[in-house]
This record gives C-alpha cells, sequence and structure tokens, in this order.
C-alpha cells in the first residue's frame, strides 16, 4: 500500500501499479537496469502488473524475475482489453503509467494516470487524460518512490 496525503484532494491509498511495457517500461523491448531496481522496490509496496502487445515479443524474459504480473493482449483491441484488465480492481486504488494510444481508457480509468513522454513519444489523447505527465519512466518511478515530488505536482 503506497498512502499519500495531497493538500486539496485529501489522503490516497493506492495498492496497484499499472504499466504498459514497450515505450513506457521498455525501449525496444529492453527494460533498464534502473527501471528493474525501481520496480522491486515498489513492489514492497505495490501490486505490480505489467499489460502488453509485446511488440517486440521480449516481455517474458525481460520480466523474468521482477515482482510483477505480464499479461500479454490477446484480442483484437487493445485498449478497450487494458479497461478490462484495470475492472478487476478498485478504481481508486489503481495508478497507472503509459504512453501509447491503446493506454488512453488505461490511464483515464485509473484513480491516477501518469503519462511518459520517452524516445517513442507519446498519444496526444493519452496525454491529455493524464493526471501528470514526465519525461521517462525513471521520473514517473520516481514519484512513487519519493512522494513528496507527486504532492508538490498535484496539491491545489
Amino acid at each position: 500500500m503506497l498512502e499519500i496525503d495531497i493538500p486539496g484532494l485529501g489522503r490516497q491509498i493506492y495498492e496497484i501499479l499499472v504499466l504498459d511495457f514497450n515505450g513506457t517500461l521498455a525501449l525496444d523491448g529492453i527494460i533498464p537496469r534502473t527501471v528493474r531496481e525501481s520496480l522491486s522496490t515498489l513492489s514492497k509496496h505495490l501490486d505490480i502488473h505489467i499489460l502488453t502487445s509485446d511488440t517486440f515479443g521480449t516481455v517474458r524474459e525481460q520480466c523474468r524475475g521482477l515482482p510483477a504480473t505480464v499479461h500479454v493482449l490477446s484480442g483484437d483491441c487493445h485498449t478497450e482489453e487494458k479497461e478490462e484488465y484495470l475492472k478487476r480492481f478498485e478504481p481508486q486504488k489503481i495508478i497507472a503509467i503509459g504512453n501509447g494510444a491503446n493506454d488512453r481508457l488505461l490511464i483515464e480509468k485509473s484513480h491516477l494516470g501518469i503519462v511518459v513522454i520517452g524516445p517513442e513519444g507519446c498519444f496526444p489523447e493519452t496525454l491529455l487524460r493524464a493526471d501528470v505527465v514526465v519525461s521517462n519512466i525513471d521520473a514517473a518511478l520516481g514519484l512513487l518512490l519519493n512522494p513528496q515530488r507527486l504532492i508538490a505536482t498535484l496539491r491545489r
């Protein structure tokens, strides 16, 4: 559980972290070492779920040993499949991080949606649905590892 008291928003209690893989966690199908370390630390506080279309076919290998549930999307519409996955959890307990077109509902339907604008870019509609926008995945995970940063951004 990650508990954050945000002035103007009140006490927020998060239990679930849902992440897109390519373009968010990984670049060209590869997860940086710093991201692996951050996920390991965050797993002590949040139940981590990685959703992916697995464009590069690397998610199983790259996520081996990570304290996360990996779900490879299989349907024809990955946007709705990601949204459907969220229905397993209470919406107010979910943090989601993504960047692509198929992340727009994931970001919108989560209680806290964080968009990453990295080397792969970001889909504009997804950006507009975010609560917070950052320049890379390390910054996104840093908000959760150091909640004072998140408070500074979201305080009213």
